[in-house]
């Protein structure tokens, strides 16, 4: 086995011991798939992942930001490389390979999505529909109850479930199995959409009847290939841009948000409410400044305070001097050393 595929190798089985989602692991292993070549195109031998020389991890994420790497994949690939050389037992990695360390820049999580006008989400429904019909549904409960496009798809097996509880006059329905993480939260209804969202579930839960149990099948019928499936059908509708399915969450979150507000709710407390029906739980913040920024305006009344640090000690501690050595998560022996 080569130099390059063993690293790769490696890699791909430590993320595989740290943990996580199928998903989780698959970008992992996307996110440094490169990196593992990288030194031996310098000329370097390296047995095993722990043993990478940190200034080679440093010239590559350089060479991959003077490439155009954007600093949102930046973060994520940097990420990853802390937290394999993290399971494989290389110490200092969280301070040495920090962003502020590798110079990744800061990511600007102000994005061009918007919530959609009921005009603009009957073209984007009528589009999806052209594609998939099952798509369309998709679309659907995602404007109207405001799951993520993965949470949506896997919401199949509950909506039995929501159409009993919404005949029986509930005002908020339970999320927890497809839900991100399986995190319980209870998404509220809005009021004056009721009864289009009862019709949404209707339609959606007769189409999964007569399509094997799912909005949008995949080749083997399964999750894997149903959520490429859906990314395939996103793509062949042509939401792009500022015009994208994700832009479904924004406009749940803005009707709640102005229903709850013109109901002489508190500000504090719609952001509260809206950031735990989007399943965010207490990140009112970040929900106001993404989610709602087009009615920010709404809530001047707000003071936001400032997040405590998670570890206070290192508040005072000085950046130029090393962390503590992280100890060793795994023990194991690789199979091909």
């Amino acid at each position: 086995m080569g130099q390059t595929s063993r690293l790769r190798h490696g890699s791909r089985q430590y993320s595989m011991f740290r943990g996580g989602s199928y998903k989780t692991r698959d970008n992992r292993r996307q996110l440094t798939h490169e990196l593992w070549g990288f030194p031996m195109r310098l000329g370097i031998r390296v047995t095993h992942i722990r043993d990478t020389p940190l200034w080679v991890i440093k010239l590559y994420v350089q060479m991959r930001l003077c490439e155009g790497m954007k600093a949102a994949h930046g973060r994520n690939m940097t990420t990853a490389i802390r937290v394999l050389l993290d399971e494989a037992g290389r110490g200092l990695v969280n301070t040495v390979c920090s962003n502020d360390a590798l110079g990744v820049p800061r990511r600007d999580r102000t994005g061009t999505r918007r919530a959609l006008s009921p005009e603009e989400f009957a073209q984007m429904r009528e589009r999806a529909r052209c594609v998939d019909e099952g798509l369309a549904h998709h679309i659907s409960i995602m404007y109207y109850l405001g799951p993520r496009a993965i949470e949506a798809l896997r919401s199949a097996d509950t909506l039995a479930g929501w159409l009993a509880l919404l005949r029986m006059g509930a005002n908020s329905l339970p999320f927890s199995h497809g839900a991100k993480t399986n995190r319980f939260r209870n998404i509220e209804i809005i009021s004056s959409l009721r009864d289009q969202t009862i019709q949404t579930i209707e339609a959606a839960l007769a189409y999964c009847e007569a399509h094997s149990g799912r909005l949008i099948n995949g080749m083997d019928n399964d999750l894997r290939t149903s959520r490429n499936r859906m990314r395939t059908a996103l793509q062949a509708a042509g939401f792009s841009g500022d015009t994208v399915s994700h832009c479904c969450r924004y406009s749940y979150a803005v009707n709640l948000a102005l229903e709850l507000l013109d109901a002489g709710v508190s500000p504090d407390a719609v952001m509260d409410r809206v950031s735990r029906a989007l399943g965010h739980g207490d990140r009112a913040p970040m929900v106001l400044n993404t989610y709602l920024r087009e009615i920010k305006e709404r809530f001047a009344s707000v003071t936001i305070p400032r997040v405590p640090s998670r570890n206070p000690n290192r508040a005072g501690r000085r950046r130029n001097l090393p962390g503590p050595q992280r100890t060793i998560r795994s023990n194991r022996v690789m199979q091909f050393k």
